[in-house]
């Protein structure tokens, strides 16, 4: 549930929690396809325990391989978050400060997003890798690029999400502005469906359209528009939102079960290209709402833990966990004769949370704190 702050501020207390389980799932998928040689030529076979569990075509390789549903939570949480926010702007001042809002997000993703850009060249040489094309990165436009490319350059592969948060943030502040509160759900409708008919028209069109459905700005504004939709009836009224404790845990087994025997993202059919997914997403959708707003629902962590901290510093974790990956593999793994999976998730992990807190204590806080002073509705974000 959301709270007040002694400052004033509305604070979503469980949120940071969603954040660092979404980005732990990427960064456990990341290191698992990084291991079976995403980046390059380096695989290593499994064995034992781990080498039946993770067999191809098992269900926990396959359970793995789809936590890139992280991706989904985060966009469910930045639809709701911006757009609660603005409409609470455009309810308590009456108008929305654009200006205000595009340096808000700004000096949120900037800093980190253009501070990795900037030190991409010396990445590049040190560990002879292709260049990859900073223009089309510096303008947010690297989900484009990669579609262009049909290939994951490093150290941008996972940019594509940041750039398509931030067409996201380009345009939704002018539809809260201009549509009246009323109709916004109309509007949301439309863009939902437009996405639908995208990827369907897509599939239909194009002989190898993988990258197009994965990556483009159409093909996965859905799931924000999804979290926009609580955003907006969180802001009408407050709700609580409660599941039966047998519910909620069928549920969550269900999600688990789905995840485990099929691709979140297969486009092999035109239903699987227009609809599958949401059979995953709206379990999900729906164990967030009981998670974030249930007041009956007994959270086993405490306000301020250490999960808590780690879902501050979620962006860096996303950030830099991806890069950091071919230097572990590169400057450790092949250098020591590291060969067991768990020692490089360990390493991974660890070096990224490292990374992680320095990036938030040392650089992330002082922009923070200009940031806080241009809010117009004092929401904890």
């Amino acid at each position: 549930m959301s709270r007040a702050t002694s400052e004033g501020k509305v604070y979503f207390e469980h949120i940071d929690v969603v954040r660092f389980v979404a980005a732990l799932l990427i960064l456990i998928l990341h290191t698992y396809e990084a291991w079976n040689g995403w980046y390059t030529d380096f695989h290593m076979e499994y064995s034992g325990l781990l080498g039946k569990l993770l067999d191809e075509g098992g269900g926990i390789n396959q359970l793995v391989k789809n936590a890139g549903i992280g991706v989904d939570i985060f966009f469910l949480i930045s639809g709701f978050l911006i757009t609660y926010l603005l409409l609470e702007e455009k309810k308590h001042t009456g108008t929305i400060h654009i200006g205000k809002f595009f340096l808000r997000r700004s000096l949120r993703i900037w800093p980190v997003y253009f501070l990795l850009i900037i030190v991409s060249p010396f990445l590049v040489s040190w560990l002879n890798t292709s260049s990859p094309n900073y223009i089309y990165n510096c303008f947010f436009l690297g989900n484009f690029d990669i579609i262009n490319t049909e290939s994951w350059q490093f150290p941008f592969a996972h940019f594509w999400t940041i750039c398509i948060e931030e067409h996201f943030y380009l345009v939704w502040p002018f539809i809260i502005y201009l549509f009246p509160v009323k109709k916004l759900l109309y509007v949301f409708g439309c863009i939902f469906l437009m996405s639908i008919c995208f990827r369907l028209w897509t599939y239909s069109s194009m002989e190898y359209s993988w990258f197009t459905l994965h990556v483009h700005t159409l093909s996965r504004i859905d799931v924000l528009i999804l979290g926009a939709v609580g955003g907006y009836y969180y802001s009408q009224k407050p709700f609580e939102f409660r599941l039966n404790w047998m519910i909620r845990w069928l549920l969550f087994a269900l999600l688990i079960f789905i995840l485990s025997i099929t691709p979140l993202y297969e486009w092999k059919s035109l239903f699987s290209a227009g609809f599958k997914k949401y059979f995953s997403i709206g379990i999900l959708a729906v164990l967030l709402l009981d998670f974030n707003f249930n007041k009956q629902l007994k959270h086993v962590l405490p306000a301020k833990s250490v999960i808590h901290y780690l879902g501050k510093i979620s962006y860096g974790l996303y950030m830099y966990g991806n890069i950091l990956l071919l230097l572990i593999i590169e400057k450790i793994v092949w250098r020591f004769g590291t060969i067991n999976f768990w020692g490089f998730l360990f390493i991974t992990l660890f070096i990224t949370i490292i990374f992680s807190i320095l990036s938030y204590e040392l650089f992330e806080k002082r922009v923070l704190r200009i940031n806080r002073r241009l809010r117009s509705v004092n929401v904890d974000r």
